[in-house]
């Protein structure tokens, strides 16, 4: 079992994954805080108010792609850097990821939103 942990997230301990998780998310709410705050509140295509459950519909591919993404770079740092992680690398890294995620929302299609019908629920989730 330890050999399967070591092949999947590399010769860290839990504690050691648990801290690189927690600089990941700081990193992903940092790139995240940065785009929020250039949403257009005036848009059709997004509520005049914040809504978590748009945001939540709106991203939840974004954040898949994030991850994965997150997860390859770090899985694979060593080999491409050839030194051993850093927490501030996570940090970092987890920025990287989240603009990573970020483009594919834009740019893939399969990570691609419709916020016309996303809109459409939310507002018929309104009116019950």
């Amino acid at each position: 079992m330890k050999e399967i942990f070591e092949i999947i997230f590399g010769n860290y301990t839990l504690l050691e994954l648990f801290g690189f998780a927690w600089f990941f998310i700081i990193g992903y709410v940092i790139y995240s805080l940065n785009e929020t705050n250039d949403r257009d509140a005036n848009s059709v295509n997004t509520p005049k108010k914040w809504s978590w459950k748009f945001w939540i519909i709106d991203n939840w591919k974004r954040y898949l792609a994030s991850f994965l993404a997150t997860y390859v770079l770090f899985r694979f740092y060593i080999e491409i850097q050839g030194h051993p992680f850093t927490y501030l690398e996570a940090l970092l890294l987890g920025i990287l990821g989240d603009g990573i995620g970020a483009n594919a929302k834009n740019k893939i299609n399969i990570f691609k939103v419709d916020r016309n019908k996303i809109m459409e629920k939310i507002n018929q989730d309104n009116d019950i």
